[in-house]
């Protein structure tokens, strides 16, 4: 993998949604990657615009919101817009650049081709939200 893409690898390695997914796999979402650089004050995204992008944060910070209640503030590692890009569906909160952002960014069409190419990565992401799902609703076991 080239010198340039192991950092999106490992900053992609601590979202959740991607878990479950072997090195090698990491190394193929994080050949879709695209970095984004945002000002501070961008609205990167709107909410109930339609989701078409999961963005992790390689530098700066943002403010998650819902109307004008701030629900979150987000920095380096962290992540938003996984659900978008699994269904597209319509975005819940804004999320906006409190500082200069640098992002990495896949978006869900070039998701969905990598997924339909790769079975076995489809699967490694649905075992991987399985296991997430069962910590999630047992904590205990």
């Amino acid at each position: 993998m080239p010198a340039s893409r192991q950092p999106m690898t490992y900053l992609l390695a601590r979202a959740p949604l991607f878990s479950g997914l072997s090195r090698a796999q990491l190394g193929r979402v994080a050949a879709l990657a695209e970095q984004g650089i945002y000002r501070e004050g961008h609205e990167v995204v709107k909410a109930g615009q339609p989701g078409g992008a999961f963005y992790v944060i390689a530098n700066g910070r943002v403010r998650v919101s819902k109307g004008r209640k701030t629900e979150a503030e987000l920095g380096r590692g962290e992540f938003f817009g996984e659900l978008a890009l699994l269904d597209g569906g319509t975005r819940t909160r804004s999320v906006v650049a409190l500082t200069t952002l640098e992002v990495i960014r896949i978006d869900r069409p070039s998701f969905r081709r990598l997924l339909r190419k790769e079975p076995d990565l489809s699967i490694a992401l649905l075992e991987g939200m399985a296991r997430r799902t069962r910590k999630i609703m047992d904590p205990v076991h």
